[in-house]
């Protein structure tokens, strides 16, 4: 995502937009009144959702002010460099030797200054810190087999986080390629680190690769997780990782690459901007059948057989053949997931909405749960907490990313009101791993 970003923020011309502002303008209005007359899917009347934490600017928990200032003059810390993402929750409902409710946060280090990219979110005076976990020492940018970039994870009923690491990092200033991409099994508990396998170049490209999203298939052990790549190394992939027997491999189609859709979000055109992101949010069905997934610059929903992309004795092109494409979605949308209900949630970019659909309905006719253009501005990552409530990431991404280039933005003074937020919406339905029967 990042490097795509970046190569992308290159070839825009800021006078393009100031010379059609008006026209965006008038594009976003139309949209605005497009929704409300219903024709971006049907209401569905829920509570609002309930904002858990917020931020004008991440900060992290630190020994003493010696070491926070230590780390702000060094530049180890540049704190508008720290961008909220991946989300998941521990709770006895989700796995039960976690005997207590835990947040886990991502900070993608798209940039250096960023002191952790794994953390739990605490209490503290002034507002929630984030900790560094499972420990600063597990994250030395300087060790490769320590973790470098964490975007997403997710965590199993046995309490175990699968952790996806990006390798790759910096994207936004120089790249970094000097660490492989690689996955690892930390027990949340205890902090150990069970287990970690590198991927093969040839499954995730050391020089291209951008392992974004994963879920679990918990009965057979397997992750499926999208590649973001975006780059001549790789346009874009879901890559299948089998934990029992320590393989991978990668699956390529004209489906998982970038597309392209008119995407305006808070009155800005960010077509150009988008357009080549690939493959990004991806799900998986209860009954662990189909992994349906979507690309970041466009609005096409697909989905392909788990059964086949986990059968290592099944070839790629006929895993490939078993590819559907269900329409359309209302908006562009980052992460992605399914409840246990088989409803497919996931938000939308371009209306601060989040929607749900249930597969084998027309995906014109998905619900609109909620909308609130502050609050739901960039809606990235889900999470459950299997006591009923949806839990999300909002961070105005588009606002960080492209700040130099198109407004807004970001705004860290606090004038703007708080960039990042972790919300929870009560839609009665838990996690699609409930549904798995393990």
């Amino acid at each position: 995502l990042a490097q795509g970003l970046a190569q992308s923020e290159s070839l825009f011309e800021i006078e393009v937009l100031q010379s059609k502002e008006m026209a965006i303008k008038g594009i976003w209005c139309s949209l605005l009144l497009q929704t409300a007359s219903g024709l971006a899917g049907s209401w569905k009347q829920l509570p609002a959702p309930e904002t858990v934490y917020a931020w004008v600017e991440l900060d992290f928990e630190w020994p003493n002010q010696e070491e926070h200032q230590a780390a702000l003059e060094s530049g180890r810390f540049r704190p508008t460099h720290n961008v909220l993402a991946g989300l998941k929750v521990c709770d006895p409902e989700v796995a039960p030797r976690c005997t207590e409710q835990m947040i886990f946060v991502t900070v993608p280090r798209w940039a250096t200054g960023v002191p952790a990219t794994l953390n739990r979110v605490v209490p503290a005076s002034g507002g929630p810190k984030l900790q560094p976990w499972p420990s600063t020492e597990a994250q030395d940018v300087k060790d490769c087999k320590k973790i470098q970039y964490v975007q997403s994870m997710e965590i199993d009923p046995s309490g175990v986080m699968w952790v996806i690491d990006v390798g790759r990092k910096y994207f936004t200033e120089t790249s970094d390629d000097s660490c492989p991409p690689k996955i690892l099994l930390v027990d949340v508990p205890t902090g150990e680190v069970l287990d970690s396998y590198v991927f093969p170049e040839d499954v995730a490209p050391y020089n291209g690769s951008f392992l974004n999203d994963i879920v679990l298939d918990v009965k057979h052990q397997v992750a499926y997780i999208s590649s973001t790549g975006n780059t001549p190394a790789d346009k874009g992939a879901i890559v299948v990782y089998d934990r029992l027997h320590k393989r991978s491999r990668r699956i390529e189609h004209s489906s998982t690459h970038a597309h392209h859709a008119q995407l305006v979000i808070h009155a800005t055109d960010y077509s150009d901007l988008l357009q080549g992101l690939p493959v990004d949010g991806i799900a998986l069905t209860p009954d662990g059948e189909q992994i349906f997934y979507s690309p970041l610059g466009g609005t096409e929903l697909y989905s392909i057989s788990a059964a086949l992309a986990r059968n290592f004795s099944v070839n790629l092109s006929s895993v490939v053949e078993s590819v559907k494409e269900h329409g359309k979605k209302p908006s562009n949308s980052d992460g992605m997931t399914f409840g246990s209900d088989g409803f497919l949630y996931f938000g939308g970019l371009t209306l601060d909405s989040l929607f749900r659909w249930k597969p084998g309905t027309a995906l014109a006719k998905c619900e609109r749960l909620a909308v609130d253009h502050e609050k739901l501005w960039w809606i990235d990552t889900f999470a459950w907490d299997n006591r009923g409530n949806l839990w999300m990431t909002s961070n105005r991404l588009n606002s960080w990313f492209f700040r130099d280039v198109v407004p807004p933005a970001m705004d860290f003074t606090g004038s703007s009101g708080s960039n990042f937020r972790i919300l929870k919406l009560a839609v009665g339905s838990n996690s699609y791993m409930y549904s798995q029967g393990v």
